[in-house]
């Protein structure tokens, strides 16, 4: 029997669902056509991205990749002397033209491995867009069965953190066969880059660089240059595997491979680095008893003209490794910019560019600088090199990721490994930005750390930072006692959510408990803290108890930070090893965690600004920064930036183990359009109910 009432039910159940997978089509989806590599068309549309342009927009597929491998055919190929041959001329007679070479993924050319690429790209093309651009970028993910997302970091995302691409915290994951378009304002300027942000996949290559062009000419030097991006590099492992052997140990067949340690002695986690990468390429070295020797691989060149000053824009993608970068025979490195805001040393008349022989650079970290070519005509190697002490290693390793600077006018040729600097007792080389206050007297070094720079940032605000409202302590560390020590801040081991908390904070099922986090407990749950609208806020970074001896780059997500300070433990200053932490932290408790600590000196309490040493003129911009072994940094913000910023240890294995928390914004004044998908079914089920 006909039920006319049940029909009609039926009817406008079905009429609300299609009316809202209209709407839902019609919001979130471009009339553009996707184009899957840039044979079928360049990674960002034709009429945006440029000066004069309102908007940029481009496309990115997403999908799995052989390094060594050609595409079209598909055929093995191996290095030798700088170039690629087929897999079957053994005699090497015919190399692979430079064109044939620029279609392969090379990697250090060890051997053929599984890599994430971005349009076919390995690391993923480089975005060049302009202050206050509206950026547009649509993303297909066409990896068989994992899920990914995108973060833009260093984007501020002021008004659309749906857009800061963290799973979990601001969006769903992008499932496989799935599309999802980013759209936020570019701003600032500077260099930035994007990378995703979900498990380890950087570590497999999903990044790529990101460069804001100043709206404002009033920069003297120059601003078009070249983009350096490194990565510390494994043969061998996917990201999942990565982790497991950071937790149990990394073995080669019946040898344990020990983890690393820097030259103060702070550990490494175990990842072992074979080599490293720039812009994807770079060379395997092994020892032959006498001399170091590599593989021959193919390496990203850099052609410059005499006499002209050009600029580098450095990222670190590493999955852990910081790197020491300097140029070979070019000992004069003018330190332009770190995460995009301009520094230089001094303030007024003091103010002077800052230069050093090399600097170094922590995973998530960015540094430009620029380089007079105003040497003998030739090829120099621009070098990064990992900052592990080896002198102990059997048989001895060279990790470093390696380009070729080349004068123009000269006949190219394949060079071998880089020399030493020449430092010396009466010319010391400056090393900037050491998460160590000295290296080994022998080696002839100085360090200078970032906190002794200055802002150059023609519209700095740090003068709306000068009084604080609030003060607040977050280590970043492994307490615990043995068999339980998981990366946390404060003892908290951070849980993803299961729903965004920038669109569900409501649905959150692992909120902390009082009961089982405390001074000498370490839980598990998805750490947050509040932050009230407008407030200036003083945030105490710290590596202390008995869970520090990793020093940690720690990343801010929606904000940039000054740098007020950086505190420093006790230092050997002949050796240079780290000898006991700062005594300016009390950590409170009874079991030595540092999951609660305050100033040892409590006048330091009654006002921010009685801290010595603290950087009151013109601190320094940053939005990620290395919080030393032992040591403390102390960072300020004003909170004008609503949303659920994810704060955490940008060593990816790390952030994988926990160590991150939730800054919860000024909730009251989110906005509802956040993360379309899960809206979408959370209305479809209400419809359909």
């Amino acid at each position: 029997m006909f039920h006319f009432k049940s029909y009609k039910t039926n009817c406008l159940i079905f009429l609300r669902v299609a009316v809202c997978l209209i709407l839902v089509f019609m919001q979130y989806t471009s009339t553009q056509e996707w184009w899957p590599s840039p044979e079928n068309g360049p990674t960002c549309k034709v009429g945006t991205c440029g000066e004069q342009d309102s908007t940029c927009e481009c496309s990115f597929t997403i999908d799995h990749r052989l390094t060594l491998m050609t595409q079209n055919p598909p055929l093995g190929v191996y290095p030798y002397g700088g170039r690629l041959y087929f897999y079957n001329d053994t005699s090497h007679y015919y190399p692979l033209s430079d064109q044939q070479m620029s279609e392969v993924i090379i990697g250090d050319g060890y051997k053929s491995r599984l890599v994430i690429a971005i349009n076919g790209k390995f690391p993923g093309p480089t975005i060049e867009a302009y202050e206050d651009q509206t950026m547009i970028i649509h993303v297909r993910n066409l990896m068989h069965t994992d899920s990914t997302t995108i973060h833009w970091h260093g984007m501020h995302q002021k008004g659309t953190p749906e857009s800061d691409g963290v799973a979990f915290i601001s969006q769903s994951p992008i499932l496989p066969g799935h599309t999802f378009t980013y759209k936020f304002v570019a701003q600032p300027h500077g260099t930035s880059f994007y990378h995703a942000h979900i498990g380890d996949q950087r570590s497999m290559g999903l990044y790529g660089g990101l460069i804001v062009y100043p709206k404002h000419k009033f920069y003297s030097q120059p601003q078009v240059g070249f983009t350096v991006i490194l990565q510390d590099w494994n043969h061998d492992d996917d990201p999942e595997a990565l982790y497991q052997r950071m937790l149990n140990g990394v073995y080669d067949f019946k040898k344990l491979i020990e983890p690393t340690r820097s030259i103060d002695g702070a550990n490494f986690s175990r990842f072992h680095i074979h080599s490293g990468l720039i812009n994807g390429k770079g060379r395997y070295y092994s020892y032959n008893g006498f001399n170091f020797f590599h593989n021959g691989s193919p390496l990203e060149k850099f052609v410059v003209r005499h006499s002209r000053s050009y600029r580098f824009r450095v990222i670190s993608a590493a999955t852990l490794y910081p790197f020491r970068v300097y140029v070979q025979g070019h000992p004069e490195l003018n330190i332009r910019a770190s995460d995009g805001f301009e520094i230089v040393q001094g303030i007024g008349e003091n103010s002077r560019e800052l230069f050093a022989e090399s600097f170094i650079i922590h995973p998530g970290e960015r540094f430009d600088f620029t380089m007079v070519a105003n040497k003998v005509k030739g090829s120099y190697l621009l070098v990064a090199e990992s900052i592990e002490d080896l002198s102990r290693r059997n048989p001895p390793e060279y990790h470093a990721a390696e380009a070729i600077i080349q004068y123009e006018g000269t006949n190219w040729m394949y060079p071998s490994k880089a020399p030493p600097s020449q430092c010396s007792v009466d010319r010391p080389c400056l090393v900037f930005n050491c998460p160590y206050l000295y290296y080994p007297r022998s080696y002839y070094r100085e360090c200078l750390t970032f906190d002794k720079a200055n802002s150059n940032e023609q519209f700095s605000r740090c003068k709306e930072i000068q009084r604080v409202d609030e003060t607040l302590f977050f280590n970043f560390a492994f307490p615990g006692e043995p068999g339980n020590t998981p990366g946390s801040v404060n003892g908290h081991q951070f849980v993803s959510p299961l729903y965004p908390i920038l669109t569900n904070e409501a649905g959150l099922k692992t909120q902390c408990n009082a009961n089982e986090c405390g001074p000498d407990k370490i839980c598990s749950c998805t750490y947050s803290v509040e932050l009230t609208a407008d407030k200036v806020y003083q945030f105490v970074l710290t590596n202390l108890g008995n869970g520090k001896g990793w020093s940690h780059p720690i990343h801010l997500h929606g904000h940039y930070f000054y740098v007020m300070k950086m505190g420093f433990g006790k230092y050997d200053q002949y050796t240079a090893k780290f000898l006991e932490s700062t005594t300016d932290i009390k950590c409170l408790g009874s079991k030595n965690y540092c999951n609660s600590a305050q100033w040892a000196n409590k006048t330091w309490t009654i006002s921010g600004n009685n801290i010595p040493e603290l950087q009151l003129k013109y601190p320094p911009e940053k939005d990620t920064i290395i919080v030393p072994t032992g040591g403390y940094v102390v960072i300020r913000f004003k909170a004008n930036n609503p949303g659920a910023w994810f704060f955490h240890c940008h060593i990816d294995l790390h952030n994988t183990n926990g160590m991150g928390m939730v800054l919860l914004e000024s909730k009251e004044k989110w906005s509802q359009k956040g993360n379309q998908r899960f809206d979408f079914y959370k209305i479809l089920l209400l419809l359909t109910s």
